[in-house]
């Protein structure tokens, strides 16, 4: 008797696990979502669960989704491009407010790759199969002029840099390539560095290359280069993961985890690398580089759907030494600053979502326009009022 329960358990329980029949763990329900005035808002995403359990539901025209029976009482979130996404933390056949930001992203049309240069009418970008790509566009569509393969064995492109007209890109263990785009329609190129590796952030100054590794705590490698394509490693640092790089003046500026929020060294002899400053910022995840100034992200937020974050500044006046500025608090991943009063980032409670803010370096930022389906690739470009997001053309515009 006692095994014959035994096994009816474990069947039980065995069958509950099987994907092609879930446990049903109650009825249908349905909620409706409305914006901040009560109009039913349509076309927006429902979603939660987690492996069989998940689903993903889209509201009708008067608003309402229908959930199956597993998600009552769970974990869900709410979002719709140009709206605020929100997450419920029990949710309920009841009714919910999605608010509209104040302005909006409007999609002009479909692009290929990271922005290398972006201005007016003109896009150029880098995809990352290597190839290279010159767009024009306006405010209603965006069409491609020209397009090319730069080099065969240019594949797997990284990091990108625009340095004047000569356009420097990394790549996975093929080295770093430089091109001329003087002529935009006629990509020239120069010379190939033959560098072994998973090439990520690199800087360049006269002669000198300086490569850092992502990944793993080092070796940043500090090298000379010749037009002719010809390299030599001076040195090597170790212990010091990369994500982001800059030079000012005869220092170079790493920003890597929190053991590194940021690492100076004087390179006035690139064979002697001199550590100026080690900064340990526990608070902080990492950071970015706005003008002369690191802006430092922190760990966590607080406030759940109407959280802040706490970003901290550090003046780059003197490289050798940074000081903190001021600080700004924001609602979103803030990952790049266009301008005082513009930045991009993720939204705090639902990263796939981007966000476009306004505000001041000086206080704060908040969104006012998103873009929630299709931003695997993120922010890849930015000329306000336009932005290139998940391979996708948007211009910013009042509602």
């Amino acid at each position: 008797m006692k095994w014959s329960i035994y096994f009816s358990i474990i069947f039980f329980v065995l069958s509950g696990c099987n994907k092609d029949y879930p446990i049903d763990s109650g009825q249908q329900f349905q909620i409706t979502v409305r914006n901040q005035t009560g109009t039913p808002v349509e076309g927006a995403t429902v979603e939660g669960g987690v492996d069989w359990t998940y689903y993903r539901v889209l509201t009708n025209a008067a608003g309402v989704a229908t959930l199956p029976g597993s998600a009552h009482g769970q974990r869900a979130t709410i979002w719709k491009t140009n709206s605020l996404p929100i997450i419920v933390s029990s949710i309920a056949p009841i009714s919910y407010t999605l608010n509209e930001t104040s302005k909006e992203l409007k999609l002009i049309g479909s692009v290929a790759g990271k922005a290398i240069r972006f201005k007016q009418s003109e896009l150029i970008t880098l995809d990352y199969k290597g190839i290279y790509h010159l767009y024009s566009y306006n405010d209603q569509s965006v069409s491609e002029i020209y397009n090319r393969l730069l080099q065969d064995s240019a594949l797997a492109t990284q990091e990108i840099q625009l340095l004047g007209d000569i356009l420097w890109f990394t790549t996975y263990n093929s080295g770093v390539y430089v091109f001329s785009i003087h002529n935009p329609s006629s990509p020239l190129f120069l010379f190939r560095l033959p560098v072994s590796g998973y090439l990520g952030p690199f800087a360049v100054k006269d002669s000198i290359l300086i490569l850092g590794d992502p990944w793993e705590p080092g070796p940043l490698r500090i090298m000379v280069y010749y037009p002719t394509g010809d390299c030599q490693e001076l040195t090597r640092v170790k212990n010091y993961f990369v994500r982001k790089m800059t030079i000012i003046g005869n220092t170079i500026i790493l920003l890597g985890n929190s053991e590194s929020l940021p690492t100076v060294f004087d390179i006035s002899n690139p064979a002697w690398p001199r550590l100026l400053y080690n900064g340990l910022e526990w608070e902080y995840q990492t950071g970015f580089f706005y003008n002369n100034l690191i802006i430092l992200t922190p760990r966590y937020g607080s406030g759940g759907n109407n959280v802040r974050l706490d970003y901290k500044v550090l003046d780059l006046s003197n490289p050798g030494n940074p000081l903190p500025m001021r600080s700004f608090t924001a609602d979103s991943w803030i990952t790049g600053i266009t301008s005082d009063n513009s930045a991009f980032g993720n939204y705090y409670c639902h990263t796939q979502t981007i966000s476009v803010l306004n505000g001041s370096i000086s206080s704060e930022f908040q969104t006012i326009a998103t873009v929630s389906e299709n931003t695997i690739d993120g922010v890849s470009g930015a000329f306000p009022p336009y932005y290139l997001i998940g391979n996708q053309l948007w211009k910013l515009v009042d509602r």
